[in-house]
């Protein structure tokens, strides 16, 4: 099957979406399909180039070329709500030139797409949804810290312009609510809460969703124990996050649940170093004294980190599914969680980790101290933790992708 893969970003920019679409289009590969990703061009990614087997398009959109000002982060393009009318220009040019069996859209850039798919250029279009945006023009389907209510017009303008500003928020929200996503011909979510969530978008009454996880490499296991414990991790015990250093991902809460775990540690032993890998953010909140904080770590360097952590820690305030707690967990990291959004579709309760409320400092710190300190329930976790991360590999999740093309393609118009 030749499958064309439509993706705002692509490697070598890194992120959860990211990572999912090269390593399903990678392996995709690798059970011989053809696959191309189009995806917009960067400042570090201006050409088209092929990366381990996966061709790779890079073309041109009003963002990064006549309104450059409109992306905060000129390394991550940014794609609107609505259709980008130079990327459709390029899209239709490879429709054009080539012959797909299919077309595979993983956000926004889909709306560049979906005014051909109705044309003699358009073909059977799959949709995944990676997180709320189809729901949420911020994405993250929260509101002042908890889960969203539900979209309402002016009350997601409001909500959107700490994000991206008053006129931005306005049309994005706009147009978003305006759409009701006919040329999506099989729609797929990456959890149970995305699914539910797309429950409140604008879709076609009659399209079903299908939950299919997001997925991580083959092999992240092997990675882990093979990668040379990093020197810059602290020398005694430690607990390990790993993800943006902002309040939607709890780094407050863990922050100060943290503080409490020093203050009331019971060992002669000092309580165990927090180790922070992330991205510092605007709304980062201050730093207890002690925490190690790194940027920039190689994704080896990450998996050697959560085999060494005594405890893995994902306190997000809202997770679409949460790739980082399958990391932990195929590294054999004992993993406390948030109950929130697709990580309870990840992990079970006292089994294959420990969940949270989200939000409450007093039982995170209370979990993070009892598997710190009953080594019996810490490798219960261990163990379960890391067969339950097998299910989101490769080898399992793509077989289920290729069922979702063949019926696609079998019952498209």
């Amino acid at each position: 099957m030749k499958v064309l893969h439509l993706a705002n970003l692509y490697a070598p920019v890194i992120g959860g979406l990211e990572r999912s679409v090269a390593t399903s289009s990678e392996e995709l590969v690798r059970r011989g399909h053809d696959v191309t990703v189009l995806t917009l061009a960067t400042p570090e990614a201006r050409g088209d180039e092929t990366i381990n087997g996966v061709r790779v398009l890079r073309v041109t959109s009003v963002a990064n070329t006549l309104l450059p000002r409109i992306n905060r982060d000129p390394g991550k393009p940014f794609h609107p709500t609505a259709p980008d009318p130079l990327t459709t220009v390029a899209i239709a040019r490879v429709l054009r030139r080539e012959r797909f069996d299919l077309v595979h859209s993983h956000d926004w850039l889909m709306y560049s797409y979906l005014p051909l798919h109705g044309t003699p250029l358009g073909l059977p279009h799959v949709h995944t949804a990676h997180d709320f945006g189809l729901t949420c023009v911020r994405k993250t389907f929260s509101r002042h810290g908890r889960e969203c209510s539900g979209p309402a017009l002016t009350r997601c303008m409001s909500c959107a312009s700490h994000q991206y500003g008053g006129p931005r928020s306005i049309a994005l929200t706009a147009t978003l609510r305006a759409h009701r996503h006919r040329g999506i011909d099989s729609l797929t979510a990456i959890s149970s809460s995305v699914a539910a969530a797309l429950r409140q978008a604008r879709l076609p009454g009659d399209l079903p969703v299908r939950v299919l996880s997001s997925l991580v490499p083959d092999g992240l296991d092997v990675l882990a124990r093979e990668t040379p414990r990093p020197e810059w991790l602290p020398d005694g015990a430690y607990l390990l996050f790993v993800g943006q250093l902002g309040p939607h991902k709890g780094i407050h809460v863990l922050f100060e649940a943290y503080e409490r775990l020093v203050a009331d540690w019971p060992g002669p032993d000092p309580a165990p170093t927090l180790v922070c890998l992330g991205t510092r953010r605007h709304d980062t909140p201050p730093v207890p004294p002690g925490v190690l904080i790194r940027h920039d770590v190689p994704h080896a360097e990450v998996m050697a980190a959560w085999r060494s952590a005594a405890v893995g820690v994902v306190p997000s305030m809202m997770e679409g599914m949460g790739q980082v707690a399958v990391e932990a967990m195929l590294a054999g990291t004992p993993l406390v969680a948030s109950a929130a959004g697709g990580l309870t579709d990840v992990v079970e309760d006292g089994v294959t980790g420990l969940l949270v409320p989200p939000g409450n400092v007093m039982i995170l710190h209370a979990a993070l101290l009892k598997v710190l300190t009953d080594r019996l329930l810490a490798a219960r976790l261990r163990a379960a933790g890391y067969q339950r991360g097998l299910d989101f590999t490769a080898t399992r999740v793509v077989p289920q992708i290729e069922e979702v093309y063949r019926a696609c393609v079998g019952t498209a118009p």
